[in-house]
């Protein structure tokens, strides 16, 4: 699974908290781009993209809080803080202007990291325990599918599916294409026979497939591959295992 990109604090308020200070100090925002970066750093101003350092910098030239140029308003708390939700403050009032921004944005996104896992935890599906090959089904060259001491169990999402299937098989290979891919895992309902035009899994010769039946082959899907010709073996050592109804 990716991992997923951690959101930046929100800073989208201070461009116009920066044109409401330098009005009323009688200067502009591209004055003091031009002063302290460069007039182009204004479309990153624009967007709440800011650099600590410049912020401090503004923060002394315009002889304003931080919280003033970040905030809109000085960080005043009305309500009465536990013994170490006032500690917290304490330390954060003996940092400099920079150090304040950085502790800020850490504690943003340390924050973000436990909303996440919250969020995750909400979303996460009710599961079930499956029995699942440790040998891959083949959509080319097959595998032992026979030895029964080579099975596991693995969780998969309780659905419909799933509670109909009586096993698992991870796929190999690229024959299968583009319905079926390398890596899927395949649910399987156990029947000695599909219908012409259904997916199964089939033994040919000790090795494991999957296939579409095609009444005298078995057809793999990607146009790359030649079809199982069932007239090339001996009748006896082609067997169907089931029936493919979803994925996992």
């Amino acid at each position: 699974m990716s991992k997923k990109l951690k959101k930046s604090p929100d800073y989208s308020d201070f461009f116009n908290n920066l044109i409401g200070i330098c009005e009323d100090r009688g200067t502009s925002p591209t004055a003091l781009a031009e002063k302290f970066a460069a007039k182009s750093v204004l479309t990153a101003w624009k967007h709440g993209k800011i650099d600590v350092d410049i912020v401090s910098k503004l923060s002394l030239e315009l002889n304003v809080s931080i919280e003033q140029l970040i905030l809109g308003k000085e960080n005043s708390l009305s309500i009465r803080l536990s013994k170490d939700e006032q500690e917290l403050v304490d330390y954060y009032n003996r940092l400099p202007p920079t150090e304040k921004i950085k502790l800020v944005a850490r504690a943003e996104a340390i924050a973000d990291v436990y909303k996440e896992q919250g969020e995750a935890a909400e979303r996460e599906e009710p599961t079930i325990e499956i029995r699942h090959s440790y040998y891959k089904v083949s959509a080319g060259t097959g595998y032992n599918l026979d030895d029964y001491n080579q099975w596991d169990t693995i969780e998969v999402p309780d659905t419909p599916e799933a509670n109909k299937a009586d096993f698992a098989l991870t796929i190999s290979g690229d024959s299968m294409e583009p319905v079926y891919y390398n890596g899927d895992i395949v649910l399987v309902r156990s029947q000695s026979a599909v219908d012409n035009g259904e997916i199964g899994i089939f033994i040919v010769e000790d090795s494991g497939y999957i296939k579409k039946y095609g009444g005298d082959r078995l057809i793999s899907l990607n146009a790359a591959y030649d079809d199982i010709m069932f007239s090339d073996y001996n009748p006896e050592d082609i067997r169907c295992m089931g029936l493919v109804i979803g994925r996992v």
